[in-house]
């Protein structure tokens, strides 16, 4: 009777470690994810940096030409990204309006965010968690 009572403790505990665990998960990706956005619209490199893995993330973005035409266009590395963002000279302001549309976590460290700027893009953002950190490390978006 003891050993089942233990038994029972031990899976209720472990059952609200893994809830807290997640719950936190999802705190701390939704403020990297705030971070980038909010960061860009501040021309904060601060946050930019602090939502990105900037040195390994990538972006890739279908946008148009000159010419009007739709391309894909990518960027290997989104250090000088996220500094051409933060030297904005006259950024949107902080405060912007967007919305995660989805968050999906899986195994634990790596996550799936559908994004949405109110007005300007549509995201997919792919976090990675790395020593305890949620970090960006994937951009993919159209422009609405």
């Amino acid at each position: 009777m003891f050993k089942s009572f233990l038994i029972a403790i031990s899976v209720t505990f472990f059952s609200l470690n893994a809830f807290a665990d997640k719950a936190s998960d999802k705190v701390a990706i939704e403020a990297a994810v705030n971070d980038y956005f909010q960061g860009q619209g501040e021309a904060s490199k601060e946050r930019l940096f602090r939502g990105f893995a900037a040195e390994h993330a990538t972006m890739v973005g279908v946008v148009k030409d000159e010419t009007g035409k739709e391309v894909i266009k990518s960027w290997k590395d989104m250090t000088s990204v996220l500094n051409k963002w933060a030297s904005n000279k006259k950024p949107a302001g902080g405060d912007l309006d967007g919305e995660i549309i989805s968050l999906n976590v899986v195994d634990d460290r790596l996550a799936v965010v559908l994004f949405r700027s109110t007005t300007r893009f549509y995201d997919a953002l792919t976090l990675a968690k790395v020593n305890h950190e949620w970090k960006i490390i994937g951009k993919s978006y159209i422009l609405q």
